[in-house]
């Protein structure tokens, strides 16, 4: 019988998000038989429960978080060199941008002190940071931290077309190292719009905009708050995160703080998605999205920002409309277009589910990036 592989998992942050599911999916999911997994991350959060019910073998580190801090970082840079030498993964999966670069040149030293040419270290690109909106000279920087980071690994994941091009232009990635694989779903439960709606604690016939997200800058809420004003729908913000105080105050600053309830992080908070009239993701930056994936499923329709890889999970007014990121009118409008024609948002809605359900299927994810693990 062959051994097995050591996957080790690590991730900035151990809330619930896009990334911790992409993790939480692959580490749950792989042959028990084949491959031997642990998931690293920063904090105690609902990734950690959800592993560790599952099964699967968490380590935190109390010194891994999103902000930079030097002397944080340095412990951390300790830290990881420890525990790549105390687990010997024959594969370190990095995702999220902070711990990539991190990880990566970590593992790189590793892989030559201990001369072991076949580790294997993976990065997953859930949106480059360098299509963040920042001055020049911060994007520059990012943009060489990103570009070592794909230097540094032997392969990378890239979840949308979009990604793959910028990957592809980066000096010196040779295009065997890049792997396009889109995030699939597993099959999702959702309760009923009215058992939704209770548990929120929303009105059984009011009209919902929603959104499950967190409170970043990069996700745009403040674009939504600011386009509910001229709105007369209420609006459902599920998801916690550093924005929450700025996000409030603007929505009292505006006058809409009574109809935008914000109901902190929920867990498994897809499952509330049928309680929205419409799904909105005014996101300034995006990868490929899973809470796109999980309203088509749950056939809402969607109104989203036309950024990253949304474009190549909505057909604009086939399965969804798109609104140009940042521009708060336009959103107004094609929120209004579905608050006024119910048939036109019931059919958005029902092809998006179908479409949803036939191009991004995780099973797919699974054979394709065990592939990338094999090879």
């Amino acid at each position: 019988m062959s051994k097995k592989k050591k996957i080790l998992y690590v991730i900035t942050k151990s809330n619930w998000g896009g990334a911790q599911k992409y993790v939480f999916d692959l580490a749950t999911s792989l042959s028990k038989d084949r491959f031997e997994t642990t998931v690293t991350f920063g904090g105690h959060g609902e990734l950690e429960q959800k592993l560790q019910k599952a099964g699967i073998g968490t380590i935190p580190m109390q010194g891994l978080q999103r902000n930079v801090s030097v002397l944080k970082e340095v412990k951390v840079f300790f830290e990881l060199f420890s525990l790549y030498r105390k687990t010997r993964p024959d594969i370190i999966h990095l995702n999220s941008s902070k711990i990539g670069f991190l990880g990566s040149l970590v593992a790189l030293l590793f892989k030559l002190s201990t001369k072991n040419h076949r580790l294997k270290t993976v990065f997953t690109v859930h949106g480059w940071a360098f299509n963040e909106k920042r001055n020049p000279l911060a994007r520059l920087v990012i943009w060489i931290i990103s570009w070592l980071t794909a230097i540094f690994c032997t392969d990378l994941i890239v979840l949308s077309k979009a990604e793959y091009r910028q990957t592809k232009n980066l000096p010196l990635i040779k295009d065997k190292k890049i792997h396009l694989i889109a995030n699939g779903l597993r099959p999702l439960e959702f309760l009923t719009k009215e058992q939704a709606r209770e548990k929120l604690g929303l009105k059984k016939e009011g009209t919902y905009i929603g959104t499950i997200s967190e409170l970043h800058k990069n996700k745009g809420l403040d674009i939504l708050i600011k386009a509910s004003t001229a709105l007369s729908s209420e609006v459902v913000i599920i998801g916690s995160g550093e924005e929450e105080g700025r996000l409030k105050n603007l929505a009292s600053k505006l006058g809409v703080l009574e109809k935008i309830h914000f109901l902190g992080t929920m867990q498994d908070a897809s499952r509330y998605l049928t309680a929205f009239d419409i799904f909105t993701l005014t996101s300034r930056k995006e990868g490929l999205p899973y809470v796109l994936l999980e309203a088509g499923h749950a056939g809402i329709p969607i109104v989203a920002s036309n950024v990253g890889g949304i474009p190549e999970m909505l057909r604009d007014e086939e399965t969804g409309l798109l609104s140009e990121s940042e521009d708060i009118k336009d959103v107004q409008v094609k929120i209004e277009k579905l608050l006024h024609n119910k048939n036109y948002a019931k059919n958005l809605g029902r092809n998006a589910k179908t479409y949803m359900e036939q191009n991004f299927s995780f099973e797919k994810t699974l054979e394709l990036t065990e592939q990338v693990y094999k090879d």
